[in-house]
């Protein structure tokens, strides 16, 4: 397994597993329109988008293959937050995940407070709790006219 920063050679699977993710895990929390709607060419504009601004993307490979990506930025000198951290479903569950979130605490700075916001209803959010991440403010935003509910975690600094 090797984690390095993304190419735009990486977006087209960057994309499919950010939409992926959505739709498998997503389903029966956000409106089925609104995960009907995401697909991959959009998807992979708004990575090409992002990468253009600077986006700090992380891809994981395995064998050659991504199976997982996350990005992050830093909020300012004493906090940095995880946007995204998504694996395609067969592999979760072999430590890629962890390793992925302790390669983000490493980038985005380890003195620094780590947050990441998580759907309260993403049944894959206990991940974040068994790692480390203690749950803070909650709040809720407008998906497709419904209201989803979210929570942050909270990853403390690390000690040297």
């Amino acid at each position: 397994m090797k984690i390095r920063r993304a190419e735009k050679k990486d977006l087209a699977d960057v994309a499919r597993i950010h939409v992926e993710a959505w739709k498998s895990v997503y389903r029966g929390i956000m409106p089925d329109e609104v995960l009907d709607a995401r697909n991959l060419d959009a998807q992979q504009i708004v990575w090409e988008e992002e990468l253009d601004k600077g986006a700090k993307l992380y891809v994981c490979e395995q064998e050659g293959n991504i199976v997982g990506f996350a990005s992050g930025h830093e909020v300012d000198a004493f906090h940095a937050e995880i946007d995204t951290l998504y694996f395609q479903e067969s592999d979760r569950g072999k430590g890629y995940g962890l390793q992925m979130l302790d390669y983000m605490r490493h980038v985005l700075g380890e003195e620094k407070q780590i947050s990441l916001w998580c759907v309260k209803e993403n049944p894959n959010r206990t991940f974040y709790e068994a790692n480390g991440g203690e749950t803070g403010l909650e709040k809720t935003v407008q998906i497709g006219g419904k209201e989803i509910a979210g929570i942050q975690y909270l990853f403390e600094k690390r000690r040297k």
